[in-house]
């Protein structure tokens, strides 16, 4: 559907996701091989460790903040 289209009935066709590449060393991706749940596909697994990751700085962020 045109763009134009979408916004006559009231709409956006938004993305989902982004997808991404990258070059991960060898040991990282072996990490996550082995430790990743059985029914966890990798991009989950690193979904869900960028989401950790991100909550965990921005806690350190706002730790840092309160302390000034």
């Amino acid at each position: 559907m045109p763009p134009e289209a979408a916004s006559v009935f009231g709409y956006e066709k938004r993305q989902v996701s982004s997808p991404w590449s990258a070059q991960v060393p060898h040991e990282i991706a072996e990490a996550v091989e082995t430790l990743k749940e059985n029914d966890e596909s990798t991009g989950q697994f690193v979904v869900s460790a960028l989401e950790h990751e991100i909550k965990r700085r921005q806690r350190k962020k706002a730790k840092e903040s309160s302390e000034k």
